[in-house]
């Protein structure tokens, strides 16, 4: 019997635990919507759940919510996003 690569071993776990896709969504998230002060939480049914200590960065996401839905969903190839709840701490 042969070793087994360590990332090999890490992708099929992430891919078996479906967190491939929320590791795809975190990265969108950062890369193309660019808004500073606003941490992906979770994901769960088609709902991306955010944190932020600020009111003025929930307005921006609820006011860019659409632009924002559309642009993880052109990454994931479907369209699974479907809304995305922001709570302030």
């Amino acid at each position: 019997m042969g070793w087994t690569q360590a990332c090999q071993v890490i992708d099929l776990l992430r891919k078996r635990l479906g967190l491939e896709e929320f590791f795809t969504i975190e990265k969108v998230f950062e890369r193309e919507v660019g808004i500073e002060g606003v941490e992906i939480i979770g994901y769960e049914d088609g709902t991306v759940f955010t944190k932020t200590v600020s009111s003025v960065v929930k307005c921006e996401l609820v006011i860019r919510k659409k632009e924002i839905i559309r642009k993880l969903n052109q990454y994931i190839g479907a369209s699974k996003i479907k809304n995305i709840k922001i709570k302030i701490e």
